[in-house]
Protein backbone atom coordinates (compact mmCIF):
# COMPACT_ATOMS: atom_id res chain seq x y z
CA UNK A 1 0.00 0.00 0.00
CA UNK A 2 1.32 3.38 -0.77
CA UNK A 3 2.42 5.57 1.88
CA UNK A 4 0.20 8.39 0.36
CA UNK A 5 -3.00 8.86 -1.98
CA UNK A 6 -3.22 12.23 -2.23
CA UNK A 7 -1.59 15.52 -1.55
CA UNK A 8 -1.13 16.24 1.81
CA UNK A 9 0.42 19.75 3.47
CA UNK A 10 3.61 19.27 4.90
CA UNK A 11 3.71 22.59 6.53
CA UNK A 12 2.96 26.66 5.37
CA UNK A 13 2.40 26.27 1.35
CA UNK A 14 4.35 22.98 1.08
CA UNK A 15 2.40 20.43 0.01
CA UNK A 16 3.72 16.69 -0.18
CA UNK A 17 2.19 14.46 -2.75
CA UNK A 18 2.58 10.78 -5.21
CA UNK A 19 4.41 11.40 -8.44
CA UNK A 20 2.47 10.47 -11.52
CA UNK A 21 3.31 9.07 -14.82
CA UNK A 22 5.03 11.55 -16.90
CA UNK A 23 6.42 13.34 -14.03
CA UNK A 24 9.52 11.19 -14.46
CA UNK A 25 12.04 13.77 -15.93
CA UNK A 26 10.68 15.74 -12.64
CA UNK A 27 12.14 13.31 -10.69
CA UNK A 28 15.02 12.71 -12.32
CA UNK A 29 16.01 16.00 -13.13
CA UNK A 30 15.92 16.86 -8.77
CA UNK A 31 18.00 13.23 -8.22
CA UNK A 32 20.40 14.83 -10.74
CA UNK A 33 20.84 18.10 -9.04
CA UNK A 34 21.44 16.37 -6.73
CA UNK A 35 24.12 13.93 -8.06
CA UNK A 36 25.89 16.73 -9.55
CA UNK A 37 26.05 18.77 -6.41
CA UNK A 38 27.53 15.72 -4.60
CA UNK A 39 29.97 15.09 -7.21
CA UNK A 40 31.51 18.74 -7.00
CA UNK A 41 32.33 17.88 -3.32
CA UNK A 42 33.87 14.78 -4.44
CA UNK A 43 31.12 12.36 -3.20
CA UNK A 44 30.17 9.91 -5.95
CA UNK A 45 27.27 8.60 -4.23
CA UNK A 46 24.70 8.35 -7.10
CA UNK A 47 24.88 8.00 -10.98
CA UNK A 48 24.79 11.03 -12.93
CA UNK A 49 21.01 10.22 -14.25
CA UNK A 50 18.87 7.73 -12.63
CA UNK A 51 17.31 4.89 -15.12
CA UNK A 52 14.23 6.49 -15.91
CA UNK A 53 12.37 2.60 -15.70
CA UNK A 54 13.63 2.71 -11.89
CA UNK A 55 11.35 6.28 -11.53
CA UNK A 56 8.45 4.62 -13.59
CA UNK A 57 8.57 1.72 -11.43
CA UNK A 58 8.76 3.44 -8.22
CA UNK A 59 5.95 6.15 -9.82
CA UNK A 60 3.70 3.09 -10.69
CA UNK A 61 4.00 1.04 -7.22
CA UNK A 62 3.13 4.76 -5.71
CA UNK A 63 6.63 4.82 -3.96
CA UNK A 64 8.24 8.06 -5.63
CA UNK A 65 6.81 11.62 -4.11
CA UNK A 66 7.72 15.32 -5.07
CA UNK A 67 7.52 18.04 -2.70
CA UNK A 68 7.06 21.64 -2.95
CA UNK A 69 3.94 24.26 -4.40
CA UNK A 70 2.03 22.61 -6.77
CA UNK A 71 3.92 23.53 -9.81
CA UNK A 72 7.46 23.68 -8.24
CA UNK A 73 8.88 20.93 -6.59
CA UNK A 74 11.86 21.29 -4.54
CA UNK A 75 12.63 17.75 -3.43
CA UNK A 76 12.06 14.26 -4.10
CA UNK A 77 12.18 10.79 -2.65
CA UNK A 78 10.54 7.47 -2.62
CA UNK A 79 9.23 5.42 0.49
CA UNK A 80 8.48 1.52 0.22
CA UNK A 81 7.50 -0.92 2.84
CA UNK A 82 10.30 -3.09 2.41
CA UNK A 83 13.59 -3.12 1.05
CA UNK A 84 14.28 -6.55 1.44
CA UNK A 85 17.27 -6.96 -0.77
CA UNK A 86 19.57 -4.72 1.97
CA UNK A 87 17.33 -5.13 4.95
CA UNK A 88 16.17 -9.08 4.37
CA UNK A 89 12.62 -9.87 5.06
CA UNK A 90 12.37 -11.07 8.44
CA UNK A 91 12.06 -7.26 9.85
CA UNK A 92 9.55 -5.55 11.81
CA UNK A 93 6.95 -3.44 9.23
CA UNK A 94 8.96 -0.12 8.56
CA UNK A 95 8.65 2.48 5.96
CA UNK A 96 12.24 2.25 3.97
CA UNK A 97 13.26 6.21 2.51
CA UNK A 98 15.32 6.24 -0.56
CA UNK A 99 16.65 8.69 -2.95
CA UNK A 100 15.57 11.76 -0.52
CA UNK A 101 17.00 14.80 -2.78
CA UNK A 102 16.14 18.69 -2.03
CA UNK A 103 16.40 21.15 -4.55
CA UNK A 104 19.74 23.38 -3.62
CA UNK A 105 17.38 26.07 -4.13
CA UNK A 106 15.36 24.92 -0.75
CA UNK A 107 18.68 24.05 1.31
CA UNK A 108 19.40 24.90 4.31
CA UNK A 109 16.07 25.36 5.64
CA UNK A 110 15.16 22.28 7.42
CA UNK A 111 13.15 20.71 4.37
CA UNK A 112 15.01 16.90 4.76
CA UNK A 113 13.59 17.15 8.83
CA UNK A 114 10.11 18.10 7.89
CA UNK A 115 10.10 15.07 5.23
CA UNK A 116 11.38 12.61 7.06
CA UNK A 117 9.11 13.31 10.10
CA UNK A 118 6.20 13.59 7.89
CA UNK A 119 7.44 9.40 6.75
CA UNK A 120 7.97 9.09 10.57
CA UNK A 121 4.19 10.18 11.45
CA UNK A 122 3.00 8.27 8.77
CA UNK A 123 4.67 5.27 10.37
CA UNK A 124 2.68 5.57 13.68
CA UNK A 125 -0.49 5.87 11.91
CA UNK A 126 0.31 2.56 10.22
CA UNK A 127 1.05 0.94 14.22
CA UNK A 128 4.83 0.74 12.88
CA UNK A 129 7.64 1.57 15.45
CA UNK A 130 10.48 2.29 12.68
CA UNK A 131 11.74 4.25 9.65
CA UNK A 132 14.75 2.63 7.71
CA UNK A 133 17.13 3.90 4.89
CA UNK A 134 20.33 2.60 3.45
CA UNK A 135 22.97 4.97 2.51
CA UNK A 136 26.69 5.38 1.29
CA UNK A 137 29.12 4.39 4.03
CA UNK A 138 31.90 6.54 2.27
CA UNK A 139 29.62 9.92 3.27
CA UNK A 140 30.56 11.03 6.72
CA UNK A 141 28.36 14.20 6.29
CA UNK A 142 25.30 12.76 5.26
CA UNK A 143 25.48 9.81 7.91
CA UNK A 144 25.46 12.47 10.42
CA UNK A 145 22.76 14.36 8.93
CA UNK A 146 20.81 11.36 9.55
CA UNK A 147 21.91 10.85 13.29
CA UNK A 148 20.91 13.87 13.72
CA UNK A 149 17.52 13.28 13.05
CA UNK A 150 17.44 10.52 15.57
CA UNK A 151 18.43 7.47 13.06
CA UNK A 152 20.63 4.95 14.66
CA UNK A 153 23.49 3.13 12.75
CA UNK A 154 22.29 -1.05 12.36
CA UNK A 155 24.92 -2.22 10.28
CA UNK A 156 26.91 -2.69 6.79
CA UNK A 157 25.68 -4.93 4.68
CA UNK A 158 28.81 -6.89 3.21
CA UNK A 159 26.39 -8.09 -0.24
CA UNK A 160 25.63 -4.51 -1.30
CA UNK A 161 26.43 -3.77 -4.91
CA UNK A 162 27.89 -0.26 -3.40
CA UNK A 163 29.30 1.04 0.58
CA UNK A 164 26.34 0.93 2.20
CA UNK A 165 25.36 1.72 6.05
CA UNK A 166 22.06 0.45 7.59
CA UNK A 167 20.28 3.18 9.46
CA UNK A 168 16.89 2.76 11.67
CA UNK A 169 14.70 5.33 13.69
CA UNK A 170 12.38 4.10 16.10
CA UNK A 171 9.11 6.09 16.22
CA UNK A 172 6.74 5.97 18.80
CA UNK A 173 3.00 7.30 19.53
CA UNK A 174 2.63 10.40 21.74
CA UNK A 175 -0.08 11.32 23.73
CA UNK A 176 -2.04 13.89 21.52
CA UNK A 177 -1.42 11.75 18.21
CA UNK A 178 2.08 13.14 17.45
CA UNK A 179 5.01 10.89 16.57
CA UNK A 180 8.16 11.72 18.60
CA UNK A 181 11.83 10.47 18.17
Amino acid sequence: MAILSRPERLFDDVLIRPAQPGQEDIVLDLLAEAAAWLHSRGITQWPPRFPTDSIQAQIAAGEALLVGEAQRPIATLAVAEGDPELWGSGTAPAYYISRLAVARRASGVGLGYHVIDWVACKAVERGWQYVRLATASNNPALRRYYERVGFKHVGDPPHARWPTSLYERKVKQRQHGRQER
